[in-house]
């Protein structure tokens, strides 16, 4: 088979490396290493996106020993080591905090009986060492694919190298589609526990020889979707079929939305007034505006409201935007823009608010700079707080607007 000139170029690539000895891709270290620790009783606690920036181990609910496997997943990543060598330097990290060996763990929230877990099965401890290492580097991959897809704007899905390998999986090898195509944010490889399937990155050049073959299409299997509960949460979550549940994500495309969590979280611990402070300088730069045209979704921190979450029964008192919202709320109403989101703090501390008898949303009025504002917050679904709506509005529609929500709170009692 004659190797094709991206093929050749890697080959090429790869045999250098070699020479100079392995060295791990920074955008792999740099994934793994901005995950905070999120201590778990079950892997269903850290779901879905939640662990492009959270790090957990199933059964794991002591920090420091959560610390240790992080610790030498990291070392295992950054030196190139496979699973033998982390089992080796687990064994040593974990037998003086009396984990070496069956534990018994209980539920921190008290909703499951204790169990037990051990780290001395093969197993289990090879699925964490696979499933953390693997989604490293498929979000580094992403990040360079992202770099270079100005040259090669396509991706080609590789059949999986593992022995036993999932018919859906087998039926979506050789679909090749734009790098930026939405299919990618749920299809992209790995998709699921113990998945080896990859992607290759293609020139046009390269796509138009793939097509004229058998075996490749741009076209992929739809298998269908079926919902899946989160039994711990409650979640409700669409999944493709062929996709284990919790694996539905792209870990790559939820780099930026990683470090904005990891904000959020850090500001959450700080206090509101830190947090406050910290916000509001951040809105005064032009950090808004950054992330305001980012392709990503994210959620940007826009105020510390102890009264908001007290109201909506949010998890913390940050309060976020999300940046589409921004763009949204921009292009629609003439006196908003991305610094009208910087008075959010302001809003929530002087304005009336309203209780429509609806728990999961709250409007607040409120009268700035002459202007009168009119915010909705609201309860996400994963239980944070985030601004609905922002619009400059007349005296008559902040009239109309408590009206409605006696009326609405009256009818719901």
């Amino acid at each position: 088979m004659r190797l094709t000139r991206l093929q050749a170029v890697e080959l090429l690539a790869r045999l250098a490396a070699a020479k100079r000895g392995f060295q791990t891709p920074p955008e792999i270290l740099d994934y793994f290493r901005d995950k905070n620790l999120k201590p778990a009783f079950s892997w269903l606690d850290v779901w879905g996106q939640e662990h492009a920036h959270g790090f957990t181990v199933a059964g794991v609910t002591e920090t420091r020993v959560l610390s240790e496997f992080k610790a030498a997943i990291d070392k295992a990543i950054a030196n190139g080591q496979g699973f033998e060598a982390f089992k080796a330097d687990m064994q040593a990290r974990l037998t003086p905090h009396g984990w070496w060996g069956p534990k018994t763990v209980s539920d921190p929230t008290g909703k499951w009986r204790d169990k037990t877990v051990d780290f001395t099965k093969p197993g289990r401890l090879e699925t964490t060492f696979w499933s953390n290492v693997r989604t490293a580097r498929a979000a580094g991959q992403w990040n360079r694919i992202q770099r270079t897809k100005a040259s090669r704007p396509y991706l080609l899905y590789v059949r999986s190298t593992a022995e036993r390998k999932r018919p859906e999986h087998l039926g979506w090898a050789g679909t090749i589609k734009p790098v930026d195509d939405a299919w990618w944010g749920t299809h992209y490889p790995p998709n699921g526990w113990g998945c080896k399937c990859s992607v290759q990155q293609l020139d046009g050049e390269d796509r138009d020889r793939y097509l004229a073959q058998e075996g490749y299409s741009e076209d992929a299997p739809d298998y269908g979707a079926a919902d899946y509960v989160n039994r711990r949460t409650g979640e409700v979550t669409r999944v493709p079929r062929g996709i284990d549940p919790g694996w539905q994500t792209n870990p790559g495309l939820s780099r930026a939305r990683t470090l904005v969590t990891q904000l959020s979280d850090t500001l959450a611990e700080a206090g509101a007034d830190r947090a406050q402070e910290t916000i509001g300088k951040l809105w005064r730069g032009d950090w808004p505006k950054a992330m305001q045209k980012m392709e990503e979704r994210v959620h940007l921190p826009v105020a510390a409201s102890a009264r908001a979450a007290e109201e909506l029964g949010a998890r913390t008192e940050i309060v976020a935007v999300a940046n589409d919202v921004i763009t949204k709320k921009a292009g629609k109403h003439a006196a908003v823009d991305v610094a009208s989101f910087g008075l959010v703090q302001s809003i929530l501390d002087t304005g009336e608010w309203l209780d429509g008898g609806n728990p999961m949303i709250r409007h607040v009025l409120a009268v700035i700079g002459g202007v009168h504002w009119v915010l909705a917050i609201r309860r996400s679904t994963a239980g944070y707080a985030q601004v609905r709506t922002l619009f400059a509005a007349t005296a008559r529609r902040q009239a109309e607007i408590r009206r409605r929500e006696a009326r609405l709170k009256s009818e719901r009692e």
